[in-house]
């Protein structure tokens, strides 16, 4: 089952606050009345699919598994969800980051689909720490800069973040997951492409039995 794994909750909340409150409603009753759910043959995160994932079964974090925050995760989940239709409306898309390189398009926000693994194995982690996720395409690497504390599972009340037999490999460097994000961009160096992301979806095709991050 795929999920979201993380969310900026400092981003989003960023981004959140500088929405029309009436703005992302506009866009969700746009999109139900052109019957526009399936995402179309352009790379990229639509409209539509953003109202897909989000009215589907999706979760921040596992589902039916007991979750702390609970109602935090609920609130985080739907200003994700404003965010990106609010992101994604003024050009029916957010785009691909590998279409926008071939065609020379500029921007902020890009979506990205791939097999992600740590650029660095962690060591007694606390919540406070970034890692960096590192993915390549194209000849090219993509770098995402991540807070511990906005993953799903890990960060434990008193600062720590725990390593468990499912996330353990993947932090250790050993394994690589599948992962699709809509990410800021931060900067290219060369064949480098930097960036933080808004949030991470777990892909659960590819995952073993107990991965979780």
């Amino acid at each position: 089952m795929d999920y979201i794994c993380y969310i900026s909750r400092t981003k989003v909340d960023s981004l959140h606050g500088q929405l029309d409150p009436e703005r992302s409603s506009e866009f969700t009753e746009q999109v139900i009345s052109e019957q526009s759910g399936v995402r179309d043959l352009r790379m990229g995160l639509s409209l539509g699919h953003i109202v897909s994932l989000f009215n589907g079964s999706m979760t921040y974090g596992r589902k039916n598994v007991i979750q702390r925050e609970r109602r935090v995760k609920l609130a985080y989940f739907e200003k994700l969800r404003d965010v990106l239709l609010t992101i994604a409306a003024d050009h029916g898309d957010v785009p691909d980051i590998r279409e926008a390189i071939s065609s020379g398009q500029s921007g902020t926000y890009y979506f990205y689909d791939g097999l992600f693994r740590i650029e660095m194995p962690v060591v007694n982690p606390t919540s406070a720490d970034i890692v960096t996720i590192r993915s390549s395409f194209g000849g090219r690497d993509l770098l995402l800069d991540c807070s511990l504390r906005f993953f799903s599972e890990g960060p434990e009340p008193d600062g720590t973040f725990l390593l468990h037999s499912g996330n353990y490999r993947f932090f250790g460097g050993q394994v690589q997951m599948r992962m699709s994000t809509v990410f800021a961009l931060l900067g290219v160096d060369g064949t480098d492409i930097a960036g933080t992301p808004l949030y991470l979806q777990l892909s659960g095709a590819d995952l073993s039995p107990g991965a979780a991050l």
